[in-house]
């Protein structure tokens, strides 16, 4: 079998799992509650936010567990214009999120706010002086990502953060998902960012929301209080412990994985780029992350090319395993102005550290005995 859907899920380190079962079988005490088990519980949570604190580079009492990033992305959003909707009822979303983002973003244009979208350029960035014009007084809210997972592309963050200088009630929230261990940002910059331990090698079902200020998101959940008020609810320790050692794995061989995936894409690159109808849509430089690969041969659906690739027992995907039920076209690629038959005929290849040269090069391999058949479908189309 040869893994090539990073993007959506990664396989969890064998340290974590042994660590997760470990903290589930011998520390399973509530963390609120104030018996020696609870106390010992809470020691571990507070320790493994401390861990994560460290390795971000932020106050671990700006970090919130939730169970996924999807979570996160809805109390920073949600949370967030329910605390400054007396402030004004603008809100700024790029064209290129993820649905736990542009989903979110319309049920508030459904509840009364205005909802502009920033547009891309044909690369897939942020077009920074259309996001200037929409900036008004009135905006409170603006969300963009820091990696798409779609094609890889790094948005300017840095160039975002400067220009928000002049807008200090616009709330800035970043979907860090894709960008956690990839790309370096400097959190304290930004009011929110949210990731998922799956996408490092964690566990499913385990999150985390960087919280600048806990003044200025209300909570939307109500309960206990637990994760000062922000994320009531039993936290999972066990969950908490797993995705703080997942993260340290990860930052400890990030400068590795990088060279590695840099020569995984530029061979890929390489040898498909002279295939006939073959188009790259993510480019190898240091614009787009190395690890994520948009692939496309219009005229035939990707859905076509990723049930190919299964049955050489090679996993790969069409675009995110949270596609928009509401929009038939991937919604990312759509906003760069990509044509509908090449956005039909994408397939994205993802790597982890644990991806191999050898993987690559039998991918290569395969894709090219495939492509003789689609290619031969495609020239008896035109």
């Amino acid at each position: 079998m040869i893994y090539l859907d990073n993007c959506a899920t990664t396989k969890p380190y064998e340290e974590v799992l042994k660590t997760f079962v470990e903290v589930n079988s011998t520390y399973f005490g509530n963390p609120a509650s104030i018996n020696k088990y609870g106390k010992t519980a809470n020691k571990l949570l507070t320790a493994a936010r401390e861990q994560i604190a460290n390795l971000l580079g932020v106050d671990s009492d700006t970090l919130y567990f939730t169970s996924c990033a999807t979570e996160s992305n809805n109390i920073a959003l949600l949370g967030s214009v329910e605390h400054k909707k007396d402030f004004g009822n603008r809100i700024i979303v790029s064209k290129i999120e993820h649905p736990s983002v542009l989903e979110t973003f319309r049920e508030l244009e459904h509840r009364g706010f205005v909802l502009d979208y920033v547009d891309v350029d044909k690369h897939g960035f942020i077009n920074l002086e259309h996001l200037k014009s929409l900036l008004t007084k009135k905006t409170i809210l603006v969300s963009v990502m820091h990696v798409n997972n779609i094609f890889g592309a790094v948005q300017p963050i840095e160039q975002i953060i400067k220009i928000l200088e002049n807008y200090p009630k616009v709330h800035f929230h970043v979907d860090g998902v894709q960008g956690v261990i990839k790309e370096k940002i400097n959190l304290t910059k930004v009011d929110s960012y949210s990731i998922s331990a799956h996408k490092f090698h964690g566990l499913k079902g385990v999150g985390l929301l960087y919280l600048k200020s806990r003044r200025t998101v209300h909570n939307i959940t109500f309960g206990g209080g637990q994760e000062a008020g922000l994320r009531s609810g039993t936290v999972n320790v066990a969950g908490a412990v797993s995705l703080a050692k997942a993260l340290r794995l990860s930052f400890e061989k990030i400068d590795i994985a990088k060279e590695q995936h840099k020569v995984f894409k530029k061979k890929i690159i390489d040898e498909l780029g002279q295939l006939e109808y073959v188009v790259l849509n993510s480019p190898l430089n240091d614009n787009y992350v190395n690890s994520i690969l948009n692939i496309s041969l219009p005229k035939i659906k990707g859905e076509a090319i990723v049930n190919a690739l299964n049955e050489h027992d090679i996993m790969v995907s069409t675009t995110s395993a949270c596609s928009s039920k509401t929009f038939h076209l991937n919604e990312a690629l759509y906003a760069r102005g990509l044509s509908k038959e090449n956005i039909q005929g994408s397939i994205r290849v993802s790597f982890s550290y644990m991806t191999t040269l050898e993987e690559i090069e039998t991918f290569i391999s395969i894709f090219k005995e495939e492509y003789k058949k689609f290619k031969e479908v495609i020239e008896s189309g035109i």
